[in-house]
């Protein structure tokens, strides 16, 4: 499969990133970027330090939908001919499909699963399993492993690809774990069928929590045209304005308040690693660094969240 941009588009991107320096040479040759785990997790985690979780169009556009088409999204992002990029990235459909033809553009063999969310009460995933409301994607590297890349389930979404390995743990933010587990959701009634489940806890001695599921069935972006309609209008009818922003290590400079120290990670000169988030919902922005969640500023008007926006995030809004 092809994807929908051009090596110029690639080159752009990868630039952006702000590569470590073993992976400048790449900008340059997109098409043998490595194809191993530490080249997609270098990749991964500059892609989520640099494109937010927003579902800003939702709510500041005349049309209340985000467009999903992929070359609207290059747009979107990265900006249109000599401009530069935007600052902006997207909900779940934006970021991941803009991601899955980047990797396409790579060279890396790739394709998009559709998922089942849980409803969350206080942050918590509660219930059942809704219909398709997110997607993912799966990256099958030459060694053979697949692994599992989700750049926009927000602040509950990994920091690095996920092996597809059932019950192999990944280290997420701070004490944080995620996994994947193989095995059967309630509500299905052919037992021949399993789903991958992502699922995190914030400590090894908590219980681990199901946040979304999926088939190994593989999605098209007609599949996920449908998924935005709703998508889209279930974000309108919560009212939630929301953005998150992961923080690389020694990026903290400006986004943490002097306060708060950052956690120390020693970090080769060609890793990336993450430290933080940073987060606005609503009226309020809020830091983690590794730790408990606090409000760091409080947004008494639309105004306030404009300003938000461009000091916390980088983003414009007109």
């Amino acid at each position: 499969m092809t994807s929908a941009y051009s090596m110029v588009h690639v080159q752009k991107y990868l630039s952006y990133l702000s590569l470590p320096s073993k992976y400048h040479a790449y900008i340059e040759t997109p098409h043998i970027f490595p194809k191993d785990e530490a080249a997609l997790t270098v990749l991964f985690r500059c892609h989520i330090t640099r494109f937010p979780f927003e579902n800003l169009s939702v709510h500041y556009s005349t049309a209340r939908q985000a467009d999903i088409h992929p070359d609207t999204l290059y747009s979107k992002m990265m900006g249109t001919g000599e401009t530069d990029p935007t600052g902006r990235g997207g909900y779940c459909l934006e970021v991941n499909i803009f991601f899955h033809h980047i990797l396409r553009g790579l060279g890396f063999d790739v394709y998009m699963v559709g998922a089942r969310n849980r409803d969350r009460v206080n942050g918590i995933p509660q219930g059942d399993y809704r219909g398709w409301v997110h997607m993912a994607n799966i990256v099958r590297l030459p060694s053979g492993v697949r692994y599992h890349l989700d750049v926009g389930f927000g602040g509950d979404g990994p920091t690095c690809p996920i092996p597809l390995v059932s019950g192999e743990v990944i280290t997420n933010l701070g004490t944080q774990e995620a996994r994947l587990l193989y095995d059967h959701i309630s509500k299905e009634s052919q037992r021949k069928q399993k789903h991958w489940i992502y699922q995190c806890r914030n400590d090894v001695d908590k219980e681990w929590n199901s946040f979304y599921c999926y088939p190994d069935l593989e999605f098209f972006q007609e599949d996920f045209e449908v998924i935005n309609r709703f998508a889209a209008w279930e974000f309108l009818q919560r009212e939630l304005v929301v953005a998150v922003k992961f923080i690389r290590h020694g990026e903290e400079a400006g986004i943490i308040p002097n306060q708060e120290a950052p956690v120390q990670i020693p970090a080769g000169p060609d890793e990336v690693h993450i430290t933080g988030k940073i987060i606005l919902v609503n009226n309020e922005v809020k830091l983690n660094m590794g730790g408990r969640t606090r409000v760091i500023e409080s947004l008494d008007t639309e105004a306030d969240r404009m300003r938000a926006l461009r000091k916390w995030f980088l983003i414009c809004l007109h």
